[in-house]
C-alpha cells in the first residue's frame, strides 16, 4: 500500500458494528469535531484528509456504511485534500452512488449548537469485549485484500458499488490506451509492466507461422507508462486514457497484431516482414561474433 494514515483500522471496527454506520471523517488537526448531526459516528483521522488512500475511502461504503462524510474545516490543508477527494467524490457519484460527500458542516438546527458527539479515534476504535474474546459472531462483510494495489483495491471497490447504469464512461481513469503500430512481439513492454497489465499470446496460422497479438487489461493499468519508456523500437504510444466504465468491465483490448515465425536459433518469435530466419539479435550475432569488440589479434585499437 502507499503511503497515508490508511483506514484499515476503521475497516476492521466497520464490519463487526451491528448495523450501518454513517461515517464522519476529520482531520487529526481539527480543533473540535464534536459538534455536528448526531446520525453520524464523528472519526478522527491520524493525519490530514488529504493524506487519505482514495481505494480505502471508498471501500468503506462496501464495507457496512451507506454514507461517508469527510470534513475539511478545520484541515490544515484544504487545497491539497480537495485536490485528492474531489475527484474521487465525482467518481463514486457516477458509478450510481451519493454515500461519499466531502464539505464543511451544514449549520446545525436552532438550539443544537451545544450538542455534542463522542469522537472516536481512528487508531484506537472501541471494540465490544464480545468481538476480542471471539464470541461476537462474523464480520458482516469481507475485508478487501491488503495483498492488491490501492489502484486494483480502487477498480474493485468502484466496480462494487455499480450494480446500475453508470456515468463512467464520461471520466478518464488512469490507463493507458495503447497502439503500438510497427510492433515487432518482442515482448519487452510486457517483462517492463509492473502489474501485469499487458500479454502476448501467440496463436497458429499455418507452418512455422504464428499470429501474436499483445493484449492490455485496462482494469490492471495504473498509468505508470513504463512499457512505452522501454519500448525498444519506441513504436508503443500512449493514445489517450481509457474511460473507467471500460477499466471495471475487466475485459482485454487488443493493441497490435503480428504475424511471427520462431527464430531457428533462440526459439523466440519475431515478425515474417523481415524475410529472416533468425531473429533481429541472433542476425547480428551471426554478422558480428565478436560483438562491438575487434576481433582477438586483429591489431585493431
Amino acid at each position: 500500500m502507499s503511503a497515508g494514515p490508511g483506514l484499515r483500522g476503521v475497516q476492521h471496527w466497520l464490519v463487526r458494528q451491528p448495523g450501518d454506520v454513517r461515517l464522519e471523517l476529520v482531520c487529526a488537526e481539527h480543533p473540535d469535531p464534536a459538534r455536528g448531526p448526531r446520525d453520524r459516528t464523528v472519526v478522527r483521522l491520524p493525519a490530514c484528509a488529504g493524506e487519505l488512500i482514495p481505494a480505502e475511502v471508498v471501500e468503506l461504503l462496501t464495507l457496512g456504511a451507506p454514507a461517508v462524510t469527510i470534513r475539511l474545516d478545520g484541515c490544515a490543508s484544504p487545497a491539497d485534500a480537495t485536490a485528492l477527494l474531489e475527484p474521487l467524490v465525482e467518481l463514486v457519484i457516477a458509478a450510481g452512488s451519493t454515500g461519499l460527500t466531502l464539505t464543511d458542516p451544514a449549520p446545525a438546527p436552532a438550539g443544537a449548537e451545544r450538542r455534542r458527539r463522542p469522537v472516536l479515534d481512528a487508531t484506537a476504535l472501541p471494540m465490544p469485549r464480545r468481538q476480542l474474546l471471539g464470541l461476537g459472531g462474523a464480520a458482516s462483510h469481507e475485508l478487501p485484500s491488503d495483498q492488491a494495489s490501492p489502484h486494483e483495491r480502487l477498480v474493485a471497490a468502484l466496480r462494487a458499488l455499480a450494480t446500475g447504469p453508470t456515468a463512467l464512461d464520461q471520466i478518464r481513469g488512469p490507463a493507458l490506451q495503447l497502439t503500438a503500430r510497427g510492433c515487432t512481439a518482442c515482448g519487452a513492454c510486457v517483462l517492463a509492466c509492473p502489474t501485469d497489465a499487458l500479454q502476448l499470446r501467440h496463436g497458429a496460422a499455418g507452418e512455422e507461422l504464428s499470429i501474436s497479438t499483445l493484449l492490455q487489461a485496462p482494469s490492471r493499468c495504473d498509468g505508470c507508462a513504463a512499457c512505452v519508456q522501454l519500448c525498444p523500437t519506441q513504436v508503443l504510444t500512449e493514445a489517450g486514457r481509457w474511460p473507467w466504465a471500460r477499466l471495471l468491465a475487466d475485459d482485454e483490448a487488443a493493441v497490435a497484431t503480428v504475424t511471427t515465425t520462431r527464430c531457428t536459433r533462440c526459439g523466440t518469435s519475431f515478425p515474417v516482414t523481415t524475410g529472416l530466419r533468425l531473429c533481429a539479435v541472433c542476425a547480428y550475432r551471426r554478422q558480428n561474433p565478436f560483438g562491438s569488440a575487434p576481433a582477438p589479434g586483429s591489431g585493431a585499437p
